[in-house]
């Protein structure tokens, strides 16, 4: 049995709510939002990147009128794209069938297939990406990652499988990326049959040396006294090479020490370092988070939890950084950053527009093991919420979901804590994953800025960056567990992801790509199948 029919038996044997079921969900599209004004695309007005067919494969949108060699020309959302030379485009074929291109991706250790990874082939040859949060002329716009353009395009299905429809004839460029994970691989495709890749599609797990095609996120990653949020980067397949001591150069994993040193862990008390990062690599709070400026060149935050409320946290800087386009993923006493400090008296406070309207806070650090319910409508309604529905799917195809005795269809998830609730009236929150016994919400995200202007050529909200709260820890469930006394990345366990593990890849992944409003309705040219 091939991969994808393996992957869409368990699919099939997932319980899915009524009327959600056939929601097979593929959106990749900018929209105003990502603040290029340019809908669906990626590529700015002349092209859209999304598409599917059937929810399992994604299908191309992009389409030529001349089928000479070199020289056609065309539009694949109503905008000319010269074919590339040495490539014959729009080639026709009798009946139904087309020049096309299968496969599945990846993350980078080549073990979890993924979601919404827009797969194309370039329209002129790639170009480096802009370093850091994009700023100038780039400034949340989405397009600004995709400036080659697109001959043709799609995106991947919930199980990672692709179909690139329309394919070029000859020698091809196909690009697999998500936010500034980019990969180019070569493909010979034959006119009119498929062309299925033989490999496995990863994204890229390191940059050689004079590499201008293949590109990687930098993320910031602050250690913390109580869970191991770095080891994520090298269990999803990133080498030990690529961790780095603070703004050093030569990887892009950057490590720096959260926490006050010899500060105890636990509810009540200032967050404390991980032993084995203290003294190190550099202090967060003095050479990351004390200025926007020192977070800007980092694409991705990942603030592992200190065991107690943030240490020093500038919650000033971080709303600045998110608003420029910036994305941050933050664990348990890191709830500090959004509502304040609760439990200590450290003099930083919440910005206005976040804190109760974010959530509802508690201080403090409960509980054991708990079960957690993907969420799957959107927050204060019953409508679809798009990415849920894709996450819960995406799960149950990763054998994430009714694990070390949680229900079928359930997370489970150890340790928990309960810090926030995120209700009707919390409007710029989006829960993901709410408790099954209460009313405990353990992970939401929010866009920013979260009173974003609504963008006139869309009508929607001109969001530029996101950021996740979770409740869970990476740390958790992993066996053999984490050496938190050893310097990171070296007392990082060699294993596989656990569940909880794989939910937090899943958010990854949807952080470094273009932000798109929650509540975006389905669209039938955004490959979302009704």
């Amino acid at each position: 049995m091939s991969l994808g029919h393996s992957m869409r038996a368990r699919l099939s044997k997932l319980v899915f709510p009524v009327g959600l079921i056939t929601a097979a969900l593929l959106v990749v599209g900018s929209h105003a939002g990502c603040g290029s004004g340019n809908g669906n695309s990626l590529f700015g007005a002349d092209a859209g990147i999304v598409g599917s067919n059937g929810g399992s494969n994604g299908s191309s949108g992009g389409s030529f009128s001349s089928s000479s060699g070199g020289g056609g020309s065309g539009g694949s959302s109503g905008g000319m794209v010269t074919c590339p030379s040495g490539l014959q485009c729009n080639v026709s074929c009798s009946g139904s069938s087309t020049t096309s291109i299968s496969g599945v991706v990846y993350d980078p250790a080549g073990k979890d297939p993924l979601f919404n990874i827009a797969v194309y082939v370039p329209a002129t040859p790639l170009q480096p990406l802009p370093a850091g949060v994009p700023t100038g002329s780039d400034a949340c716009a989405c397009n600004a990652l995709f400036k080659s353009g697109e001959v043709v395009q799609t995106a991947t299905g919930v199980d990672g499988s692709f179909k690139l429809t329309n394919a070029p004839v000859g020698n091809v460029p196909l690009v697999i990326q998500v936010g500034k994970w980019r990969r180019q691989y070569m493909v010979t495709t034959t006119q009119c049959q498929d062309t299925a890749m033989p490999m496995k599609l990863t994204l890229p797990s390191t940059v050689p040396a004079g590499d201008t095609n293949t590109s990687m996120p930098d993320i910031a990653v602050s250690t913390g006294g109580a869970d191991t949020l770095e080891c994520l980067m090298q269990r999803i397949g990133l080498p030990r090479s690529e961790y780095v001591n603070g703004a050093a150069t030569g990887g892009h994993v950057h490590v720096f020490s959260g926490g006050q040193p010899g500060a105890g862990a636990g509810g009540g008390q200032v967050g404390a370092p991980e032993p084995g990062a203290d003294g190190k690599f550099p202090e967060a709070d003095t050479s990351l988070w004390d200025s926007q400026a020192h977070l800007m060149p980092y694409d991705i935050l990942l603030l592992s939890c200190e065991g107690g409320e943030t240490y020093k946290a500038n919650p000033a800087a971080l709303e600045g950084y998110l608003n420029a386009g910036g994305r941050a993923f933050a664990s348990h006493f890191h709830y500090a950053w959004f509502a304040g400090p609760l439990d200590t008296m450290q003099g930083y406070a919440a910005p206005g527009d976040w804190g109760n309207a974010l959530a509802t806070w508690m201080g403090g650090s409960t509980g054991n093991q708990a079960n957690g319910k993907i969420v799957q409508t959107l927050n204060g309604s019953t409508a679809p919420f798009p990415k849920g529905v894709a996450f819960y799917q995406w799960l149950g195809l990763n054998n994430a979901l009714g694990q070390l005795g949680a229900p079928m269809g359930e997370l489970h998830v150890d340790p928990v804590r309960y810090n926030s609730v995120v209700g009707p009236t919390n409007k710029p929150s989006q829960p993901w994953v709410q408790d099954d016994k209460n009313a405990q919400t353990l992970y939401f995200s929010f866009d920013t800025p979260v009173n974003a202007p609504i963008n006139p050529d869309s009508g929607a909200p001109a969001y530029c960056g996101r950021a996740v709260f979770s409740d869970l820890h990476v740390g958790g469930e992993t066996m053999p567990p984490d050496d938190m006394n050893t310097q990171p990345p070296n007392g990082c366990a060699m294993a596989d992801l656990s569940a909880q593990e794989k939910a937090l890849e899943f958010m990854l992944f949807d952080l470094s790509s273009c932000v798109i409003p929650d509540y975006t309705p389905p669209q039938t040219d955004g490959g979302i199948v009704q």
